[in-house]
């Protein structure tokens, strides 16, 4: 059973300003499409049937990215979903956090890596996923797997997975021929500086428990988190830098642990 309880004024402002910026993508990746297609068509001849054109398929995208975005990054990144049996201390986390939270269980995956890493993706609470790696599981006790897992669960409440899976599908193709500064800066004007941050602070809440987190994002300061399956795309989900140490995609996106840890020894 899910309690639903009411919603914080600084809570609501977060899920309003995180749905502001998903649409703020939306028309963004549309509004650009046209222009390129509206330039390219002024120095070609072309009529005005090519910029209707660009507008539809656009649109197609975005609708594409907002329904079927969750589900392309859990292909992308090879996540399968976690055994009820196999990873029963994981569930059962999930399901404890999602009542303190007042949120449906989210699907629950896993992705057999030895870094470890998680993230969070999907259109909101009632289409959410969140997955964590297998060298996750075996690196973190139970207190500081809580730790993690109520931090993901504070991205799916207030809603920030919205832009930041939206900004995967839009922004990731770009990803591939841009320098990695301004892929860092199209993925932080869309997800914002602060959403590790904010999420860090709200699971504290869920666990009544800071120094479960602090001990978490100290192991995972000191131990591989670069994962595989993880890209320029796809990097500004992930709960700890995905990326190996020679790739700047990461960079300006994700705010140091040491810094994390700090605002989190300050509550």
């Amino acid at each position: 059973m899910v309690l639903h309880r009411p919603a914080s004024p600084v809570l609501e402002d977060q899920v309003a300003s995180n749905k502001r910026r998903a649409g703020s993508l939306m028309a963004g990746f549309v509004l650009a499409v046209v222009v390129v297609v509206s330039v390219l068509g002024a120095l070609l001849g072309a009529g005005m049937m090519s910029v209707l054109l660009a507008m539809t398929v656009a649109s197609a995208l975005v609708a594409g990215a907002y329904v079927k975005g969750g589900a392309r990054v859990l292909a992308a990144t090879r996540a399968r979903p976690a055994d009820p049996v196999a990873h029963a201390r994981l569930h059962n986390l999930v399901e404890g956090l999602c009542i303190a939270a007042g949120l449906p269980k989210p699907g629950v995956y896993v992705i057999e890596e030895g870094a470890a890493n998680a993230f969070s993706a999907g259109r909101g609470p009632r289409d959410a996923s969140i997955v964590v790696t297998t060298g996750l599981l075996q690196s973190l006790n139970r207190i500081e797997l809580e730790g993690v897992v109520a931090h993901e669960l504070s991205h799916v409440k207030n809603h920030d997975i919205l832009p930041a899976t939206l900004a995967v599908t839009l922004i990731g193709p770009v990803a591939r021929v841009l320098p990695a500064p301004a892929v860092a800066n199209l993925v932080q004007r869309a997800v914002g500086s602060r959403r590790q941050t904010l999420a860090d602070l709200s699971a504290v809440s869920y666990t009544r428990y800071p120094p479960g987190l602090i001990a978490a994002l100290g192991k995972l300061r000191d131990a591989d988190t670069a994962v595989g399956c993880a890209s320029r795309a796809n990097a500004h989900l992930w709960l700890a830098p995905p990326l190996s140490a020679g790739d700047a995609g990461t960079v300006d996106i994700l705010p140091s642990l040491e810094e994390r840890i700090a605002a989190l020894q300050e509550l």
